[in-house]
């Protein structure tokens, strides 16, 4: 499943399905028509704590729609209830994650993470200002973002696989290079507003091949950029949250950001810059001159 947080004038947004005919179920106003009538999940997060009964909630929920004739479908298009993707504003899938932890090097253990402000968290097609002064400069690395389904501390890799519930895209901004070291203040360069873009969707691993890596392109004003290290597949990603849990404490809604493909870059000017997995995610944004 494909669950996004429509932006609307609740504070947390409300959740929704990205549905395969390129709609949106608004999943806090469909109940009216369906038999799961009852059902009204209060946030993505939500969902994914569930586990197997969020997910055959939705799966339920899905048959029906699909099921229903066109008429019913028609109504649901006039009352807001299905929405069109195209024109639709999307806040970050998990609108302010308790813990945003990204992952500087893969390879280098808990010692190399960061944790960014979950005030630094925006949604998709945000465009991101460039302050005034000095730093100027935007540099980007994107990451796979591990999203946590369950709580999880002290967790041996097999725990840590039941654990993670989705994938999403993140693109780690920041006015300086990591490279120049956390201690030297590469991490205190990312936290401003807009720091963090998130998105589009939370998509759950059933929806992935099992055994690929999760390898990400990225492309600046429709060029693509060099790439990096191989993005993690699911056993590696399972083995470094099982790492990060003897240090961090994860609950349900966390997000942990791992490099994936392409290495940290500086941005030019004013660009429009996509991030994709393959043709399951694709997130868009742009930044300021």
């Amino acid at each position: 499943m494909r669950l996004v947080t429509l932006d609307s004038r609740e504070v947390g947004g409300r959740p929704g399905i990205s549905l395969p005919s390129g709609e949106i179920l608004d999943l806090s106003a469909s109940p009216s028509g369906l038999t799961a009538s009852q059902w009204r999940p209060q946030s993505v997060v939500s969902v994914l704590a569930e586990g197997d009964e969020g997910s055959a909630r939705v799966s339920r929920l899905l048959a029906e729609v699909t099921s229903v004739p066109e008429a019913q479908r028609e109504e649901w298009r006039r009352t807001g209830r299905l929405l069109p993707a195209a024109g639709t504003r999307l806040m970050p899938p998990i609108r302010r994650p308790g813990l945003l932890l990204m992952v500087a090097d893969r390879s280098g253990g808990p010692a190399n993470c960061y944790v960014k402000n979950p005030n630094s968290a925006t949604g998709p097609d945000a465009t991101i200002p460039r302050t005034n002064g000095d730093d100027r400069q935007l540099f980007l690395l994107g990451m796979i973002g591990l999203v946590l389904g369950r709580p999880l501390f002290r967790a041996t890799a097999a725990q840590a696989t039941r654990a993670l519930a989705a994938l999403t895209l993140v693109a780690d901004l920041g006015t300086r290079r990591l490279s120049g070291g956390l201690e030297h203040g590469g991490a205190d360069a990312r936290q401003f507003p807009g720091a963090c873009v998130i998105g589009p969707a939370l998509v759950t691993l059933d929806e992935l091949p099992a055994a690929d890596a999760w390898d990400m392109v990225v492309r600046v004003n429709g060029r693509a950029v060099g790439s990096g290290s191989p993005g993690p597949d699911a056993a590696a990603a399972a083995g470094i949250l099982a790492t990060l849990s003897s240090r961090y404490a994860f609950r349900p809604g966390d997000v942990v950001g791992l490099p994936a493909g392409v290495g940290e870059f500086e941005l030019p000017g004013a660009s429009r810059i996509t991030l994709a997995l393959g043709s399951t995610l694709e997130l868009n944004f742009t930044t300021g001159d």
